[in-house]
This record gives C-alpha cells, sequence and structure tokens, in this order.
C-alpha cells in the first residue's frame, strides 16, 4: 500500500487525531483516531513510514500541523501506547479470536467498530432491531450504543428471551459495522462475517 493509494475517511480530512494501532494475525495496523468526536479518521495502514506520510498529508494536532518526523515519532509510540485502552491484550487478535467475539466484542473492540464505523443510525431504524431493544426494557425512540452493555449482559441471562434479543442487537452491531466500515476495516476485520 503506498500513500497514492490512500485517502482520508470522507468528510474527515485534516482533522485533529492521533495515532493508534492494532495487531491482526501477528500483523500490525495503524490508524488515526479523533478522540473528541470518537471517529477513527484513516484506513488500516500496514507500514510505519506510510502512516507518517498519510499524517503529515491529512491530520493536524491542537498546535497546527507538521512533518513527517514529527508524525514517524507518533506512530512509533502507538506500538507501546494507546489512548483508547491501557490493555495491551485488547490490541492484538487473531482471526480465531475476531470469530469467537463475533457477538461478544470486547467493551475496546465494540468501541473501536463502532468508531471506525462511524456510529451508524442503521440498525436503530430496523424493526426487528428495535423489537430486540424493547425486549430488553431500552426505550427504542431513545436508544443510541450504550445499548451494547444491556445486550451483551443479556446474553448471559438464563431467560432465553432475553439471550437471543442480546444476540440479535449484536449480530445486527456487528452487520453494521462491517456495512459501513471505511476503507479496508472491513477486509481487515472479516473474520466478524457470520
Amino acid at each position: 500500500m503506498t500513500i497514492e493509494d490512500l485517502s482520508p475517511i470522507e468528510d474527515r480530512d485534516g482533522w485533529i487525531g492521533g495515532i493508534e494501532s492494532i495487531v491482526i494475525d501477528g500483523r500490525r495496523w495503524y490508524f488515526s483516531f479523533d478522540y473528541s468526536s470518537d471517529l477513527v479518521l484513516s484506513p488500516l495502514i500496514d507500514d510505519e513510514a506510510t502512516m507518517a506520510q498519510f499524517a503529515s498529508r491529512h491530520m493536524s494536532q491542537r498546535d497546527g500541523d507538521h512533518d513527517v518526523a514529527y508524525w514517524r515519532e507518533l506512530v512509533a509510540d502507538s506500538v507501546n501506547l494507546s489512548d483508547l485502552t491501557e490493555d495491551a491484550e485488547d490490541r492484538e487478535y487473531t482471526s480465531e479470536r475476531l470469530a469467537a467475539q463475533r457477538l461478544t466484542p470486547s467493551d475496546y473492540l465494540s468501541y473501536l467498530l463502532g468508531a471506525a464505523a462511524g456510529w451508524p443510525d442503521a440498525p436503530f431504524e430496523d424493526e426487528e432491531f428495535r423489537a430486540g431493544l424493547r425486549a430488553l426494557q431500552i426505550d427504542d425512540d431513545e436508544a443510541d450504543y450504550d445499548f451494547i452493555d444491556v445486550a451483551l449482559d443479556a446474553l448471559g441471562s438464563s431467560d432465553s428471551a432475553k439471550a437471543d434479543a442480546g444476540r440479535l442487537l449484536m449480530a445486527r452491531f456487528i452487520d453494521a459495522f462491517l456495512d459501513n466500515a471505511p476503507g479496508n476495516w472491513a477486509v481487515v476485520f472479516s473474520a466478524l462475517r457470520a
């Protein structure tokens, strides 16, 4: 992947953000993140130099624009540091682990997937999804992505109707990510497909 092949996510060019990274099947991927809006700003990039070039062209910091050398330091720091999680295990996955977490993603993973997809409205517009929200006593007219915690709790319930509703909501959440993920995010996280 070269810098010429990469574009920022639509309407997110020039935003203020930082650099994060994640490992999938032993391969490190870098991405830019806007912490103030909870949104991913870039495709996943598997090369430090390319990520630094991307950031210098398409990102900013609170004090303005910076050169590639500045961004290269932030890219290198993202290997060991994250502003999204303190747990290093949250940032390393295999395809098998992703597949196992399809309906039970960790807090970090569910947050990252929502941020990459741009927190789409599509699930909330689906009547079956709204019925699942109501089954878990979530007001379907006021619902937001906080439903994830309730749905995950319901998966462990002895009440089969609640567990079914939790499964439905989480499956629709993952499908919404895969349908709305920008750039190569859906491909890199394809192990989440049912």
